[in-house]
């Protein structure tokens, strides 16, 4: 009998520890096993896609950026005025067929890199949230402290394959420094794939040091 108690007190030890053992390895990514749906037949898409390249062609687009204007007059674009740009559909085509169908998301831990393109979905959290509601059920500005547990929790959820960037913004700290903290938050806390910042091009720099 006591034997038998011994046994399932041991048991009980192993369910328990079963239970307070979080296991938070990254679920590998989506591979989608769904049909494609198409909406249009294929006289339908050919009509959009040439209302598109008429546009492109005969419009132009307008790009107030001067390394914009330089790297589509390197392509080949026809630039009119000064900024606005005229892509010919063969050039737009030509430029189309040079990005890869797929790519690989590399992480600063190589288990979590991720294959993306073709029938693989990734799933990310949100970005840019300007306000948060906390424990106490307050509406407020977010803080670095609130971002950083925002990451943490990322690391943590398994189905999450990336720490995304500023999922909340931070406001306690000055735009000036404020992509260089989030991106250190976004390493720190998360060896997972994170998004770098675009918002200018200098931030994108600072980013890629880093």
């Amino acid at each position: 009998m006591a034997d038998a108690v011994g046994t399932t007190r041991r048991g009980r030890g192993a369910r328990k520890t079963i239970r307070q053992t979080r296991d938070v390895t990254m679920l590998p990514a989506l591979k989608r096993r769904l049909p494609l749906t198409e909406p249009m037949d294929q006289d339908q898409i050919e009509k959009i896609d040439a209302a598109s390249m008429s546009v492109l062609e005969d419009v132009g687009v307008v790009f107030r950026d001067p390394i914009a204007i330089a790297d589509w007059r390197a392509a080949g674009a026809d630039i009119r005025d000064g900024d606005r740009v005229h892509l010919d559909r063969g050039l737009v085509r030509e430029l189309i067929s040079s990005i890869p169908s797929s790519f690989t998301y590399h992480a600063r831990n190589p288990a979590n890199n991720l294959p993306f393109g073709h029938d693989h979905s990734i799933f990310v959290p949100m970005t840019g949230a300007p306000y948060l509601r906390d424990l106490d059920d307050i509406r407020r500005n977010p803080t670095l402290e609130d971002l950083a547990n925002f990451h943490k929790l990322s690391h943590m959820l398994p189905a999450m394959h990336s720490s995304a960037h500023h999922i909340v913004e931070p406001y306690d700290h000055p735009i000036s420094q404020r992509h260089l903290r989030i991106t250190y938050s976004s390493m720190k806390h998360s060896d997972k794939t994170f998004m770098g910042m675009t918002t200018s091009p200098k931030n994108a720099e600072d980013v890629m040091e880093m």
